[in-house]
């Protein structure tokens, strides 16, 4: 939330939303306050999230 990637996708969808053929699917941590050292790997994506959302848009 609020960061550089939102903005893009933000922009991208702005300006070509009907050129697309597929919604902008964006995978970040949860919108929650990050956590210390040793949670850190359960609030960032990883590659089964990141796995999950790229089928999710190629099956669009």
């Amino acid at each position: 939330m609020c960061g550089i990637g939102a903005e893009i996708a933000a922009s991208i969808a702005d300006a070509q939303l009907f050129s697309l053929k597929a919604p902008i699917k964006r995978v970040t941590g949860y919108d929650i306050t990050p956590p210390l050292g040793k949670l850190e790997r359960y609030y960032l994506p990883d590659s089964s999230r990141i796995s999950k959302s790229i089928e999710e848009v190629m099956s669009y």
